[in-house]
């Protein structure tokens, strides 16, 4: 048996392992070969669960390990977490001609960002770059590391030329004098929306949901009990797909994937500003109204803080009908 066949019958035999298997949640990455490339930051440590996500949404993860990584994370968790047989060294074999559909970097350093932009291919991971540049396949940098070599002017300058190259970066989170490797939500969210096959890919869908209270004074409001739930995974479902997505909100404090695009409303006269707002500004191939939108307004708002021991007494009126006017003002929006 040759060199090659064995090392398919090994994958192919940890491939059918049930303990390698994961939950489909989804098939926004289905028939995509990622390349999980690791380098030496302690966020290593997070890459199993990475690369399980990934394929929980139809990937296949093969990882390539720089020597400084394994400092970090070992192969076995790695290969538990992937099913496959990790790449720590180049060999006949040819690993570094880049076999996959995208390469992600995850935790990215300084030195290898560095090395990249500077087209070094001194191990696995930037060998592996190198031949994806050259393939024009994408290529995701996930940066993390101390702030104060992330604020390296070096890399600052390499980071603002990135997508000339081809590159896209993931952004870090600051905290604790660090700039920490994004969130898991964010970095297989960007994949599964940069590499989506599906219809809505690209399409620009502007999206309403929550609340939109009515002010009786500057303090008090009538509103609903609505959240905007629905709204916000119609939102991440089409982002998920591909689309670039636009979403109203309702302040309510629910918890929003920083990934999406948000502008909040505090009360309807704000809502009804911010959906003709974002339509004159672009254009939009869909509008999805799933906010709940206040039928009646006080016909008058009491300047201060209505006082407490006063009897109060409301006119109403009818407020305009949002989406009867978006149809009125935008017809060529579905």
């Amino acid at each position: 048996m040759s060199a090659m066949a064995k090392i398919n019958a090994e994958e192919n035999k940890m491939t059918k392992n049930d303990d390698h298997k994961v939950e489909l949640l989804n098939n926004y990455l289905g028939n995509k070969a990622i390349a999980l490339c690791v380098t030496g930051g302690i966020a290593a440590i997070e890459t199993p669960k990475i690369a399980r996500q990934l394929r929980r949404y139809g990937a296949e993860v093969k990882v390539y390990l720089t020597g400084a990584a394994q400092q970090f994370i070992g192969k076995s968790a790695l290969e538990w977490g992937t099913g496959q047989s990790i790449v720590t060294e180049l060999s006949g074999l040819a690993e570094h001609l880049c076999r996959e559909d995208a390469v992600l970097v995850a935790p990215a350093t300084t030195n290898t960002i560095n090395k990249i932009f500077s087209g070094i291919a001194d191990n696995p991971v930037t060998t592996l770059v190198a031949s994806a540049l050259g393939q024009g396949k994408p290529v995701y940098l996930a940066p993390c590391m101390h702030e104060s070599l992330y604020n390296n002017p070096f890399l600052q300058e390499n980071l603002t030329r990135a997508e000339s190259y081809g590159l896209k970066i993931i952004p870090p989170r600051f905290g604790e004098g660090k700039a920490k490797i994004a969130r898991l939500e964010t970095i297989v969210a960007g994949l599964s929306h940069d590499l989506s096959e599906d219809p809505l890919r690209g399409k620009k869908i502007l999206v309403t949901a929550g609340p939109t209270p009515v002010k009786i004074d500057a303090v008090r409001k009538i509103t609903n009990k609505f959240r905007g739930t629905l709204g916000k995974f119609i939102a991440q479902e089409a982002y998920l797909r591909g689309a670039e997505v636009k979403l109203l909100l309702g302040e309510t404090g629910m918890p929003v994937p920083e990934y999406l695009d948000v502008q909040y409303h505090s009360d309807f006269d704000q809502y009804y500003q911010n959906v003709f707002s974002a339509l004159a500004e672009q254009k939009y191939d869909f509008g999805i109204f799933s906010a709940a939108v206040a039928d009646f307004k006080p016909k008058e708002v009491y300047a201060g803080k209505f006082p407490s021991e006063e009897e109060l007494h409301l006119d109403f009126e009818h407020t305009p009908k949002v989406i009867r006017e978006v149809r009125e003002r935008f017809p060529e929006l579905y």
